[in-house]
């Protein structure tokens, strides 16, 4: 069980007025230490955002200073109200404090040891009364709990600047005696500053150790391996149960080293059916056995169903059905919790947010990349992709301190290792991309691009361009007006030096005139029949777009090349599996090349249309390397 701090206001307040020069580097180590940091909600940015740190140089802003150490999680507004109930209106704190309170609640549900450090004893008595399960303590002793985990001279320096805080405290406290009784509020306090935690005495063997190894014995026996014969007998016939869900990885490991596959949709079937086969036999092995034999069962074919699930979601994205690919998504979600697996469940969340994010649901998409962004930083993986997301998706729900508090998160992460930063905004720019959100793609690219002409990486450069214009190429008239502010958001991202600056303004200026040029109609069509290989080849891919269906059945696929921009391709009724994304490939057949109607290359921004000889010829391929999540 992890430690976690959620900090109030007045603790900062009490920072600002106090805390030496050597503050911020003496708790930032200590909370490196510890594997935490200090959580607090939106509210808090607001209330402290003109402190200053008093008795630095220059008296630098304190929410800038310590952005490296904070967490800003946002609270939902119905969990406050729904909390002011409970507690009872008149005694409610508040409503700062109260998202304080929801935030230090929903960390303890999430497994964690939480205190709320807080000099405001409503807090604590209400806390209590509502059973929140959050211990609290006031910012001297806070600071008194970091200074015995800190090296000498910081214990020295954090003990001092407690005492000092305490001494405020406590007068404070002393002023107030003629308005209410401040025995407890001084008991309380000095009872925290008393406190020491008693750890449970070890356990050789609980109940809860003796489930875990045998459900660790299964998964071994799953994957082949060899396990102790106590092991076995004491599992029963829970092996042969369960042998089949190996079937899964076996599928995964097979679809994904293909690289690509010309029937998604038939790929999409056979994993379905093949994950019901292996359920239906797991149920009907399971049904005659107890709910203990049932429990260890789950829990060890958990990661398989995750993984299946997220590859089935996978799938559902690229075929364009988003409600099925949420469900699944939600799925794998489901069992990544029985795993205990962060990575796995960030995961899941992400690629929910990015569904949430596709439907406009900007709240949803924050929560779930906010709750990727925290398992990430559990786990010490790079938080980036997830913390961007999460700073657009406030944005767009008009929470625009807190995305300006997540870029400035980000920006730390990029200033770091800025070729890393491209490649994982190109990640995410293609993820957007795939969820048919051109416009947000371009101005992660664009920062993306900043990054890679500072590391001077010329092929991830070229990369960036190829995908610019695929973006720029994307976006209808409809869509330019849309996400106003996520530029200038994103400008703060990333602070390129003026050579840099130059090159790049440069590149972008290239690729626009470069869209300019191919968005006008073709010169010359080819109005006799020719090779497909002259349209189409390894270096100049036909990259979907877009699918457009008329009421007689014909669709239109709009298309991107990168020689020759946006091309048309009309396909008769038929069956007919085109999705955004799929490459056409055309083989044993010629094509022929058409001017576009004008209301066609208006809508569609389309150079020309292609005939096909033979429409049988037409395959439609997608890419599987993103399956094997």
């Amino acid at each position: 069980m992890s430690n976690k701090w959620v900090v109030d206001s007045n603790c900062f307040i009490h920072l600002g007025s106090m805390a030496p020069d050597t503050f911020l580097n003496d708790i930032s180590d200590i909370l490196k230490k510890m594997q935490t940091s200090i959580f607090v909600t939106p509210g808090v940015h607001k209330e402290i955002k003109n402190v200053r740190f008093r008795r630095w140089n220059k008296q630098p802003n304190l929410l800038e200073k310590i952005q490296t150490v904070l967490k800003t999680i946002s609270v939902d507004e119905s969990q406050i109200i729904g909390l002011a109930k409970l507690i009872g209106e008149k005694a409610a704190p508040q409503d700062v404090d109260l998202s304080l309170m929801v935030l230090a609640s929903q960390l303890v549900r999430e497994g964690n040891s939480v205190t709320l450090v807080t000099d405001d004893f409503k807090m604590t008595t209400t806390g209590n009364k509502a059973n929140l399960g959050f211990e609290t303590c006031p910012p001297s002793t806070f600071l008194q709990r970091l200074a015995d985990l800190g090296s000498s001279k910081q214990k020295k320096r954090l003990k001092n600047l407690s005492r000092r805080i305490r001494a405020a405290e406590m007068q404070y406290a002393i002023s107030r005696a003629g308005q209410y009784n401040i025995q407890e509020k001084l008991t309380w306090m000095v009872d925290s500053l008393l406190e020491t935690r008693i750890l449970p005495d070890p356990i050789e063997e609980t109940d809860s150790n003796s489930s875990n190894k045998l459900i660790s014995a299964l998964q071994r026996i799953i994957r082949g391996e060899k396990v102790k014969k106590t092991y076995i007998n004491k599992l029963g016939t829970l092996p042969e149960v369960c042998s089949k869900v190996s079937k899964i990885d076996e599928y995964i490991t097979e679809i994904s080293s293909n690289e690509i596959a010309d029937d998604i949709q038939g790929e999409y079937n056979r994993a379905t059916n093949l994950l019901s086969e292996i359920m239906e036999a797991i149920g009907l092995g399971l049904s005659p056995l107890n709910e203990e034999s049932a429990e260890i069962a789950h829990r060890a074919i958990a990661g398989y169903i995750y993984r299946m699930e997220s590859s089935l979601g996978m799938m559902a994205k690229l075929l364009g059905n988003l409600p099925q690919a949420r469900n699944h998504f939600s799925r794998a979600l489901y069992s990544a919790t029985l795993i205990d697996d962060n990575n796995a469940e960030m995961r899941a969340m992400y690629q929910l947010g990015l569904l949430a994010l596709s439907d406009e649901n900007w709240s949803r998409a924050a929560s779930l990349f906010e709750t990727a962004d925290r398992q990430a930083q559990n786990t010490n993986e790079n938080r980036l992709i997830y913390i961007v997301s999460s700073a657009i998706s406030r944005h767009l729900h008009g929470e625009s301190e807190i995305a300006k508090n997540h870029i400035s998160s980000a920006k730390l992460i990029v200033e770091k290792d800025k070729l890393k930063a491209a490649n994982l905004l190109l990640t995410l720019g293609n993820s957007l991309l795939a969820i048919d959100r051109p416009i947000l793609a371009i101005e992660i690219f664009d920062e993306a691009m900043e990054c890679a002409i500072e590391s001077t990486q010329d092929e991830l450069i070229d990369k960036l361009a190829e995908v610019l214009f695929l973006a720029n190429s994307s976006i209808n008239d409809e869509e330019i007006t849309k996400f106003p502010g996520v530029r200038k958001l994103l400008d703060n991202l990333n602070e390129v030096h003026e050579d840099s600056k130059i090159k790049f303004e440069s590149k972008i200026t290239e690729i626009e005139e470069k869209a300019e040029e191919l968005s006008k109609p073709l010169n010359e069509t080819w109005k006799e029949w020719q090779p497909s290989d002259k349209l189409i080849s390894d270096e100049s891919p036909l990259v979907i777009l877009s699918v457009h269906e008329d009421v007689d059945g014909q669709k239109l696929i709009i298309s991107h090349h990168l020689e020759l921009g946006n091309i048309g391709l009309w396909l008769p009724k038929g069956d007919f599996n085109a999705f955004t994304g799929n490459l056409i490939d055309i083989k044993d057949s010629r094509v022929k090349v058409a001017k576009p109607p004008e209301i066609l290359h208006e809508k569609y921004n389309i150079r020309g249309l292609v005939a096909v000889e033979k429409p049988e010829a037409l395959s439609f391929i997608t890419k599987t390397d993103e399956l094997n999540i």
